[in-house]
């Protein structure tokens, strides 16, 4: 089988998987019931938040890592590959308590149910699903299904020692994609906050694709003063500490525990939004104007917008292209509460639209044995068996369970051959075999429409009422009052509560699990240990605190960092004296000067074309210089600039060309751009959250005892 061919070849991947899923693994799942079924041993080689690590649990991991690194590089690891794996494992359990103690906190749990919806629904994992794609990008599901079924036949043990090596790689693997939805539970609740301006989204397309081009001079600090020219005095090294005392600072934090209050609707919520949408219905089907009703009982009015086949939810558009013109459709109920329909008017469009059923059979080998079953399938179809369930039995694609339905679509959707014989076939024909890219189709026509309707809406959403909201934050204010006077994580616990906790930082208004909240942050600093909240309103809900632990910012002391300040101290004295070169050489260039005049006027100068670049870019004997990136982009062509102090020493720069700003281009990136950002500042926040975790934490490493 080919699959098998592709999964020998790519072992060496799979191993990496394989790694993969048993790291993240431990991250999640060890440290929870594995490490206290022998508590009498003494062999404890960590405490992280008081929990202990054993030697054992360490020494398997730097052993599982050790023995990837041999396999990919086919010999024994070095010293050096052996301390960095000791490190990565020391790194993966530190960070495995950590994120255990957070999940475990927020109460994040994964169930059976999603992780069977992942692999068997329509989208499995991508790393696991390209190993099962045929040369035409055709996802071949009854192979994968196989497989699921069968790992043993897939994947084999590479030393030949152990049959069921595949179902415990599959085993491994199943409990990686656990691990993986925790990771993204945890990792939305930590950065649901986050947000991307269109300032942002501006600056990156500018960064990424407006061209420059420009002469420049560099005035290199190391080539041009000696360290022994240059005198650094303490005061020399006070004063530095003083303009960078950032650096030497440790942030205040506060840790709150809190409950939240959900406001999410309620039965009687549900209720009213029922009878709104039922007392709607009697007054459309009483002869009512239904467009004047739509302003009366949803949030803005429907004059009414035209539909074709396939544009509305499977069965909505099922009822409002089987009623008559002017007929009432529903209440109808869909994600977020009860729609009530009526059809306004008919057109025939200029587009038709079929809907069709299949059944694809991959080519995988021999296409005339493929062929030859199909045309066995084609016959049972012709005649009189279900075409619904030969697709669900036969078809080796994602629409098999929905019995091959393709749904409605019109020229220019699909492949051309398929194309052209469904919308030759008659309603009710069955063609084919058809061959396309992806294999042999049977193609059953269920309809034909060009008809195009107009649909106004009514549309009674299911939300909280204020009284819902009211109640809720009654709740919240007596729980508050009763904490004062009591203990606030018991009081929760009686009232069947759960306490969370979180930790902010400093005054930015960044509260972990809340989002951006600065009231919430400013409460937090200007309490009292064990101060209680009024409820604060929060997305979903409300929520009240308490403060249990005050953290204040301090400053390293000079004296601390005094000696590894000099070399920078140093250089910064030597890239000033090239600050004042390069201003003297500026001062000596004439209006209609070129940058290239420098080298004239100091020979130790050379200058340089930067070539095109882009503000993002990296420029070739530049590097990312932020201040020649900055002056550059300020220019107006032609223009010298005055001395730029940079991290080399002194440029001066001469704008040689620069591109205008192409709307059209930035209108088409701009969705991908916008996402782009938001997954960098996602991934950069949580980050940042994972290594405040680890600032935080109470850690007695013992590795030295045992190393």
């Amino acid at each position: 089988m080919p699959i098998m061919t592709r999964m020998r070849d790519n072992m060496p991947l799979i191993l990496i998987l394989l790694l993969v899923a048993f790291l993240i693994t431990i991250v999640f799942e060890w440290g929870m019931d594995y490490l206290g079924l022998r508590s009498g041993r003494s062999d404890v080689i960590a405490k992280i938040n008081g929990k202990t690590i054993k030697v054992q649990q360490y020494n398997e991991l730097v052993r599982t890592i050790t023995e990837q690194l041999k396999t990919q590089a086919g010999q024994e690891p070095g010293e050096a590959e052996y301390a960095r794996a000791r490190e990565q494992a020391w790194q993966t359990l530190l960070t495995q308590e950590l994120l255990d103690e957070e999940v475990s906190r927020m109460g994040i749990t994964v169930t059976d149910e999603e992780i069977r919806e992942w692999v068997y629904g329509d989208n499995p994992p991508e790393d696991l699903r390209r190993f099962f794609v045929d040369s035409t990008g055709q996802f071949m599901r009854q192979t994968f299904e196989d497989f699921l079924r069968d790992p043993n036949k897939y994947i084999q043990d590479p030393r030949g020692e152990n049959p069921e090596y595949g179902t415990k790689w599959l085993t491994d693997y199943e409990k990686n994609l656990r691990q993986r939805r925790v990771q993204e539970k945890l990792q939305g609740v930590i950065t649901a906050s986050i947000r991307v301006g269109e300032g942002e989204v501006l600056q990156r397309y500018l960064d990424q694709y407006q061209q420059f081009n420009a002469l420049y001079a560099l005035f290199d600090a190391v080539a041009l003063v000696v360290d022994d020219s240059v005198t650094v005095a303490e005061s020399d090294l006070r004063a530095y500490y003083e303009e960078t005392i950032d650096q030497y600072k440790t942030e205040a934090s506060r840790k709150l525990k809190y409950v939240v209050f959900t406001d999410a609707p309620s039965a009687a919520d549900s209720a009213a939004a029922r009878r709104d949408i039922d007392e709607a219905a009697v007054k459309a089907r009483s002869g009512m104007d239904f467009v004047e009703l739509t302003s009366m009982y949803s949030e803005k009015p429907d004059s009414g917008s035209v539909f074709r086949r396939g544009e509305l939810s499977p069965a909505i558009d099922q009822a409002v292209f089987s009623a008559t013109v002017g007929e009432v459709v529903g209440p109808l109920q869909d994600a977020d509460g009860y729609r009530l329909f009526k059809v306004l008017r008919e057109q025939e469009g200029k587009d038709e639209y079929v809907r069709a059923r299949h059944i694809l059979l991959p080519i995988e080998g021999d296409s005339a044995a493929v062929r030859t079953q199909a045309l066995s399938i084609l016959k049972e179809a012709r005649s009189g068996k279900d075409f619904a369930v030969l697709a669900a039995t036969y078809s080796k694609d994602a629409t098999a369970k929905q019995g091959g339905d393709l749904g409605w679509f019109k020229k220019g959707r699909m492949v051309p051959a398929f194309e052209t014989a469904a919308f030759r076939a008659r309603t009710g024909e069955i063609v084919g075999p058809v061959r396309t890219p992806f294999g042999y189709h049977l193609i059953k026509v269920e309809g034909r429409d060009r008809r195009e309707r107009t649909i106004a809406v009514i549309q009674s959403k299911i939300q909280a009422s204020t009284q819902t909201r009211n109640d809720q934050l009654d709740r919240a204010r007596d729980f508050a009052a009763t904490a004062r006077e009591s203990d606030f994580g018991k009081d929760a616990q009686e009232l069947g509560f759960e306490v969370r906790e979180t930790q902010v930082q400093g005054k930015g208004g960044v509260v972990p699990g809340i989002g951006v909240n600065e009231n919430i942050s400013r409460w937090a600093f200007d309490e009292k240990l064990g101060a209680v909240s009024e409820p604060f309103s929060v997305s979903g809900g409300y929520a009240v605190f308490t403060l249990e632990e005050k953290k204040d910012e301090g400053v390293r002391p000079f004296e601390e960092v005094k000696e590894p300040l000099r070399p920078q101290v140093l250089r910064k004295k030597k890239i000033e004296r090239t600050v004042q070169m390069a201003s003297d050489i500026r001062s000596r260039l004439g209006a209609g000067d070129s940058l290239a005049r420098v080298h004239e006027l100091d020979p130790r100068v050379s200058v340089q074309p930067t070539g095109v670049f882009t503000l993002g870019g990296v420029i070739p004997g530049i590097g990312r210089d932020p201040s020649f990136v900055g002056t550059a982009a300020a220019l107006k062509v032609g223009e010298i600039s005055p001395a730029v102090q940079g991290t080399r020493g002194a440029y001066l720069i001469q704008l040689l060309s620069k591109g205008d700003f192409d709307s059209v281009a930035y209108a088409s990136q701009h969705e991908m751009l916008r996402g782009r950002l938001l997954q960098e500042k996602r991934s950069r926040f949580f980050a940042e959250w994972l290594q405040a975790l680890k600032d935080r934490a109470d850690i007695d490493d013992r590795r030295s005892l045992y190393q």
